[in-house]
C-alpha cells in the first residue's frame, strides 16, 4: 500500500532502527517525567501517549541525547 499525502504518493523507503536516547520534560516546570532508550519511533509515541495520561497538565517535550541515562 502506498503512501498518499495531500493526494500525491510518498517515495518509498526503509525501515530504519537507529538508537535513540530520549527524555521527556515539562516544558513549564522543566521536570523530567520519563526516558528511555529505543530504536522504535512508536516505542516513543506510546510513551509520550502514557505520560500525556499520567500528567494531563504537563506540555510534554522530548529531547534526544547521545547516549542512554544510565551507561551499560
Amino acid at each position: 500500500m502506498a503512501d498518499i499525502w495531500n493526494s500525491k504518493q510518498l517515495p518509498d523507503r526503509r525501515r530504519t532502527y537507529t538508537d535513540i536516547h530520549y527524555r521527556l520534560y515539562d516544558h513549564r516546570t522543566g521536570r523530567l517525567l520519563s526516558f528511555n532508550s529505543t530504536n522504535s519511533i512508536d516505542c516513543i509515541v506510546t510513551d509520550v501517549l502514557r505520560t500525556q495520561q499520567e500528567h494531563p497538565e504537563a506540555r510534554i517535550y522530548a529531547v534526544e541525547y547521545d547516549g542512554p541515562a544510565y551507561p551499560n
